[in-house]
């Protein structure tokens, strides 16, 4: 639907109806403003107040792209200097390397910058955004509620920390994994630094830690390429950490309330696709209002498992597959040997409703 578009579907025997959206992440505030064109009312709840920082990796894959031109928000992403991601490179501990180019470039960006823009954007298609505000406190009883708020504490085994460098020796233009034992090191240029995300387990940070600073130093010593990577860099922010969490489904649906981003799914971020499975999941919920023949609840289920199982599979095989020190050699070497295996990895996590995506599409081109 174009970002301009006043159509109103409502299901039979409905007025304008009322939606309540609770968290402003990219999840988040894509259903506030495809449900808010569609002509819904739509209130958003923020507990934070924006711009603030967020742990995330901030790739936004080609799939992304597409979604972003429909939201109406990707000339301001690449006008605030989103960098353009071109490659994938992976590294071992024993030092295999393997890089492949993306199908089409791809974006990063900090979430602080996406998540505001996005927000903006909410606001200019007529959402009450509410800032500052917990809207768990807020929802009545009887209206619908989108929950896009994010992770939630778990007894899982895994960790995100994150932090801002300068002076990372050969980050460009790709996004690269640096596999140590028990997870991986990303690293993605944004806004003149370098981003490193990293996953890790418990068991890792008992080990290295408690301070992230000497995990990772200890991690250096593990991945050749990670200890060139950081031979001068240069922390340039607080570190963050999200944890414990447990990868893969947590719910979709209560009555009358549907779950989003996170707050659905804990994608692995090996698969790279967290933005772009957030933001598809928007249109996912928009035409799940807009269809008569079963409940909401029902249509966004199908709808989400239909497009996303097969890819969140394959992505928790990969992470399986790349967390002993000496397969994760065995893999990248293979990988090194046979560049176009990249690609394909690559394209097992790619949700299928992203398939027409080809490299000469002028639609979200960079």
């Amino acid at each position: 639907m174009s970002q301009g578009s006043n159509i109103r579907v409502l299901l039979p025997g409905w007025d304008v109806l009322d939606i309540t959206v609770i968290g402003a992440g990219p999840a988040g505030s894509a259903a506030a403003i495809r449900l808010a064109q569609s002509g819904h009312r739509v209130r958003l709840y923020e507990k934070s107040r924006f711009p603030r920082p967020k742990l995330c990796g901030g790739f936004l894959s080609p799939e992304c792209l597409l979604d972003l031109d429909e939201l109406g928000v990707l000339d301001p992403i690449k006008a605030a200097g989103a960098s353009v991601v071109r490659r994938t490179v992976v590294s071992s501990p024993w030092g295999a390397y393997a890089e492949a180019p993306l199908p089409m470039p791809g974006l990063s960006l900090s979430r602080d910058v996406l998540d505001t823009l996005l927000l903006q954007r909410a606001r200019e298609t007529g959402v009450d955004v509410q800032e500052g505000t917990d809207g768990f406190n807020q929802v009545s009883n009887g209206g619908w509620t989108v929950v896009a708020t994010g992770r939630k504490a778990e007894t899982g085994r895994y960790f995100g920390v994150q932090a801002f460098f300068d002076h990372v020796e050969g980050i460009t233009d790709q996004v690269e994994l640096d596999l140590i034992p028990g997870g991986y090191v990303g690293f993605v240029t944004q806004g003149g630094r370098v981003n490193l995300c990293a996953l890790t387990t418990q068991e890792n940070l008992r080990d290295t830690g408690p301070a992230l600073d000497a995990v990772l130093a200890a991690w250096a010593l593990k991945n050749p390429l990670l200890g060139k990577r950081l031979r001068n860099a240069r922390r340039a922010s607080a570190w963050q950490a999200v944890g414990p969490v447990r990868m893969g489904l947590q719910r979709l649906t209560e009555p009358q309330r549907l779950f989003a981003g996170d707050a659905a799914c804990i994608v692995d971020p090996l698969m790279g696709e967290g933005i772009a499975m957030g933001l598809r999941t928007s249109a996912l919920i928009e035409q799940a209002f807009q269809q008569t023949r079963c409940p909401v609840e029902e249509a966004y289920a199908h709808a989400w498992h239909e497009q996303f199982d097969t890819a969140l599979r394959a992505g928790a095989w990969l992470r399986k597959l790349f967390q002993p020190a000496l397969i994760q050699d065995v893999c990248v070497a293979a990988l090194q040997a046979f560049p176009t295996l990249l690609t394909w990895l690559a394209e097992q996590t790619r949700p299928p409703i992203y398939e027409n995506l080809q490299p000469n599409s002028n639609r979200g081109a960079v």
